[in-house]
């Protein structure tokens, strides 16, 4: 029996929103409202990473994540927490109001925004729906970077970026171009130990992110 072309298009296209929805599902992207990104497009396939179109280099010289040898690299969050003190009190205020923080630990970039104070750099709460998120403006230009502890738990399924990192303490991360197109960077991490599955993003580009991963430092809490 023959289809209609138009009954087969149809058939097709049902398919796409159910694996979309189920991408939906799975990952959850940041939402500051400044630069907010639609979970089934962050999901999309990545191309190879391209040179960054965004703003001008980070202050700090951006420390390239070395590639895995033997049984990896230390992790930058291993050893003992930081004191609250240590960063912006939006860090623990907005860990605190998380539905996921016992299984969520708060993780800060710790030196950022002394490195950048001249620079009129801001820090402040970000959106985002059942976990914590914060992000960093200058001014200009908001959410230039951030870091989100998500309210999606890893399940092993989750989207490969085309650059990949894993530590010594088995935390892993991918990473790459968000929505597949940029100019942003996105990268998805996971720390062992912690059901949540984080988000760390620049507008600065690869090097920035990686960065950003370097200078990232448990947090004491409650």
């Amino acid at each position: 029996m023959k289809i209609a072309p138009s009954l087969l298009a149809l058939a097709v296209g049902l398919c796409a929103l159910g694996a979309q929805a189920e991408e939906k599902a799975r990952f959850r992207v940041h939402t500051d409202a400044a630069r907010a990104t639609s979970a089934a497009q962050a999901a999309a396939p990545a191309p190879v990473a391209a040179a960054s179109t965004g703003p001008a280099a980070p202050a700090l010289k951006a420390s390239s994540i070395p590639a895995p040898a033997g049984g990896g690299i230390p992790a930058p969050w291993q050893g003992a927490p930081k004191p609250a003190s240590a960063v912006s009190p939006v860090y623990l205020a907005e860990w605190k109001k998380a539905k996921n923080r016992d299984r969520c630990a708060l993780l800060a970039f710790v030196g950022a925004e002394e490195a950048e104070r001249d620079a009129g750099i801001k820090v402040r709460r970000a959106s985002f729906s059942d976990g914590w998120a914060v992000a960093y403006d200058l001014p200009g230009q908001r959410s230039v970077f951030g870091i989100a502890g998500t309210g999606v738990d890893v399940d092993g399924k989750g989207y490969t970026f085309p650059n990949t990192v894993t530590w010594r303490d088995g935390s892993k991360a991918s990473y790459g171009l968000e929505g597949g197109t940029g100019p942003n960077y996105l990268g998805y991490l996971e720390v062992a130990g912690q059901r949540c599955l984080y988000n760390v993003w620049s507008a600065r580009g690869k090097e920035h992110l990686e960065f950003l991963f370097n200078i990232l430092r448990k947090v004491q809490t409650p």
